[in-house]
């Protein structure tokens, strides 16, 4: 069942298309889950204040800041949509994000995959960081799955449209800590799905972009569960930065 909410006043050509790029997704990825559930906000304040509220219910203490935002805390996938945000996006760009956090739905549709356990060697290594880093290790993880899940599906153009997406947010890295890779690695994803050389880059980046695209690349091969991939990723971005066991 696919369950679209509107909170605030959403036109219904607009969640008439999101309900219809659900619908298209699930068919080709072996038919509709049991429940999910996509509200649309019609302001970025709405949808802020009721995922704050619901994370403190919760008790979830890391999360994102995306147009469009996929979790599973209650036990079932859910997708908020800032239409706010959208209203300013080209048509093609919001049907590139919204396949993937539906893409996240289908693999990443319980709470297993948003309670990640805190590694002993990385919290003794960062401290208070440490759940920043592993939160932010756990989505680059996450990214590369779902942007491969939907170029298996044959969603080629749209991850075009996503790596178009990414340009505009990937200058702004500085590659000079450990949280810096992260976010370059989770970037990089689209690229390296698309088998694309990254661009765009801060000056800090440059240099070492190409060591962190072949850890993605490595990571694409790593067998194990969630935690075994973030252990890995940030294990080999601690080498890039030559601060292998320490902090940055």
């Amino acid at each position: 069942m696919i369950r679209v909410t509107s909170i605030g006043f959403i036109g219904e050509p607009f969640l008439a298309e999101i309900r219809s790029i659900a619908v298209d997704f699930y068919s080709k990825a072996g038919g509709e889950p049991p429940l999910l559930e996509i509200y649309i906000y019609s302001s970025a304040e709405r949808m802020r204040a009721r995922i704050l509220r619901e994370a403190e219910e919760l008790g979830v203490t890391v999360m994102g800041d995306f147009t469009v935002l996929h979790e599973a805390w209650r036990g079932w996938p859910r997708i908020h949509v800032n239409y706010e945000a959208c209203a300013n996006m080209d048509a093609r760009v919001i049907k590139a994000l919204l396949l993937h956090e539906l893409a996240h739905s289908k693999l990443h549709g319980s709470p297993y995959y948003y309670l990640v356990s805190l590694d002993e060697s990385i919290a003794g290594r960062y401290g208070r960081e440490a759940l920043i880093i592993e939160y932010m290790a756990s989505i680059a993880v996450k990214d590369l799955e779902a942007l491969e899940l939907l170029r298996n599906l044959g969603y080629e153009e749209e991850i075009e449209s996503y790596v178009e997406f990414v340009k505009t947010q990937i200058s702004d890295i500085k590659c000079y800590e450990i949280t810096g890779l992260l976010e370059l690695a989770k970037l990089a994803a689209p690229f390296i799905v698309k088998g694309r050389s990254v661009d765009n880059l801060d000056p800090s980046c440059a240099g070492i972009a190409g060591r962190v695209v072949e850890i993605v690349e490595r990571l694409r091969r790593v067998e194990g569960d969630l935690e075994d991939r973030i252990r890995f990723l940030v294990n080999e971005l601690e080498k890039v930065l030559g601060v292998e066991g320490s902090p940055t």
